[in-house]
């Protein structure tokens, strides 16, 4: 079999293993947020049929390439929806009136855009395999690239229409392609590639612009390294023209990659084109404003419910460990390992310099969003997906080491077949966590701490998932579609599936105002957060659900009947 061929089933398999998990039920959970960018995806294909590229603008993070995915969702369902000509919708829960009126399914739209988003995901995965084999090698591709297709946490944000799985992706194909340029022989396509999926990342969500002051930072680092060897080696010191003319060699490349993404971000966002500075200041001035306002609502984390919508200092690190699985956290305290003892277990200098730089990232992204108050654990998934990578190296020089120590003692083959051994059991575990918790990927917690069960006094948990379940039940109660339900997390999660009416439950909801519907739906995170309010949930403490939504080993919904 040539070497291409072989390359070749080798990207087929794992760009099935990649998609195959997020193609599942895609219609059976809505997140709170979705509706959001199903409203934007509508209002972007609105903007651009009447060529009102201004409004093109939907939200500063930007989104620009979510929001064309759910428009592609609309011209796979309902592409006739322009010609209504609704104009730019503000609110959600309008664009579900308008849809329902015409007999359209939000949630079939929705299936829609997030299918198109899986694609794309799946297209972005395989350029990332195909970048890691040309940058670590054809191990590392397959070993980090399956941790990252099984990851739990990525598989439940890459399978929405949503932002952080896309961002993620793209940013670890960019740092890829950068190493594979800056220490595989400087190739102008690997530059290029990294340069492009920077403006994408950009495109989706603003975050992804750390990526330009880090590409910066390991250049002239790079470069320090370089001066610094030829010192050690009796050079003579360089004159102050020579200096600077070393220092733009090393950071023109980085220049010309922003200058590619730059290019992407402007030429694929039609709002760049009409009010380039006006976009922009939106886009850094909101930044700014999620840097130091928190959640518009109390947020739960590590027993403690914070009123102001903020969290801890050390949010970041400890969601990731609880988000993280086993063979990920193994495989990084054996890079940490590795690190610490080069020679002994056989470190090269390209491995080496590919942990310190993705590893870097990863810790110093986290270091950036740890500055702002709003703070989720899915506004880390970019070091998640690089610290997979981070972990298959950790796991790939352990084991070669243990087969470098045993040459001699042991058979090549059984030494072979070990390795095999040891390489399937890895990924063999990761799968485990994304099988027991499909489709609900989001139920996945550290196994090592205790699960799900155990999260939950420290994780607020629950984004949406098993209100669908809720739902299910009182569609299939008598008359259901004269049903009025108040449930939390109402407008989407709930009231996409749900036949009759939905109140969406709010903090400023008093007991009388729920007592008014036929259903209460209570969320399980409400508990954590104390939400609407103690006296609404201490009144539904003490009454007997007529229903519960259970995933794995929680209840995350409870129905009661009020009438």
């Amino acid at each position: 079999m040539s070497r291409y061929l072989l390359k070749a089933l080798l990207l087929a398999g794992m760009l099935l293993a990649f998609s195959l998990p997020r193609l599942v039920e895609l219609d059976r959970y809505v997140t709170p947020d979705e509706p959001k960018w199903l409203m934007r995806s509508a209002n972007f294909y609105m903007a651009l049929s009447q060529r009102s590229y201004k409004d093109t603008y939907q939200h500063e993070q930007p989104g620009v390439t979510t929001t064309m995915a759910g428009m592609l969702g609309f011209l796979r369902r309902y592409p006739h929806y322009v010609d209504v000509r609704p104009g730019q919708i503000e609110r959600p829960e309008k664009l579900v009136i308008f849809l329902r009126n015409r007999e359209i399914s939000p949630l079939r739209l929705l299936e829609a855009g997030r299918t198109v988003m899986v694609l794309v995901n799946t297209l972005v995965f395989g350029l990332t395999f195909l970048a890691a084999w040309s940058a670590l090698g054809a191990l590392p591709a397959i070993i980090g690239g399956t941790l990252i297709a099984f990851d739990p946490f990525f598989i439940a944000l890459t399978r929405l229409l949503h932002v952080d799985g896309l961002m993620s992706g793209l940013v670890l194909l960019s740092l890829l392609s950068a190493i594979g340029y800056f220490y595989k022989g400087r190739q102008r396509g690997c530059l290029l590639l990294s340069g492009v999926a920077a403006g994408l990342s950009w495109l989706t969500k603003s975050p992804a612009f750390f990526l330009a002051p880090f590409l910066g930072l390991v250049a002239l680092v790079d470069y320090l390294a370089n001066r610094s060897q030829e010192g050690s080696k009796g050079g003579a010191p360089a004159q102050n023209s020579t200096w600077l003319r070393g220092l733009w060699q090393a950071l023109a490349p980085v220049v010309l990659w922003f200058a590619i993404g730059a290019a992407v971000f402007t030429l694929l966002w039609p709002a760049m084109w009409i009010d380039p500075l006006g976009s922009l200041g939106k886009v850094f001035s909101q930044a700014r404003l999620y840097a130091i306002e928190g959640h518009e609502s109390p947020t739960f984390f590590n027993g403690q419910v914070f009123p102001a919508g903020d969290s801890a200092w050390y949010f970041y690190p400890i969601s990731y460990v609880w988000r993280a699985s086993p063979p990920v956290l193994i495989g990084l305290g054996l890079g940490l390992a590795v690190l610490l003892f080069p020679r002994r277990l056989g470190l090269t200098g390209d491995r080496m310099r590919a942990i310190l730089v993705l590893g870097s990232f990863a810790v110093l992204f986290g270091v950036f969003m740890s500055f702002g108050d709003k703070k989720f654990d899915r506004y880390l998934l970019p070091s998640h997906v690089v610290l997979d990578m981070v972990a298959a190296l950790g796991w790939i020089i352990a084991i070669q080491a243990v087969q470098v120590r045993l040459e001699g003692r042991l058979r090549s083959g059984i030494l072979r077949w070990g390795a095999a051994a040891a390489y399937t059991l890895i990924i063999a575990i990761q799968l485990s966590g994304a099988v027991s918790t499909s489709p609900y990927y989001f139920d996945y917690y550290n196994p090592m701490l205790g699960g799900s069960q155990k999260a939950l006094e420290v994780m607020m948990v629950g984004w949406g998932e098993g209100l669908d379940q809720a739902a299910g039940y009182l569609n299939r109660q008598p008359d259901s579609e004269q049903l009025v339900a108040v449930a939390w997390f109402g407008d989407g999660p709930f009231s996409f599936i749900f036949n009759g009416q939905t109140i969406s439950m709010d903090v400023d909801q008093t007991l009388e105002d729920v007592k008014k519907a036929d259903y209460a739906v209570l969320y399980l995170n409400q508990w954590q957060r104390l939400l609407p309010n103690p006296q609404v949930l201490e009144y539904f403490a003490g009454l007997e659900p007529d229903y519960v939504a259970r995933i794995g080993d929680l209840e995350y919904v409870r129905v009661y009947k009020i009438r």
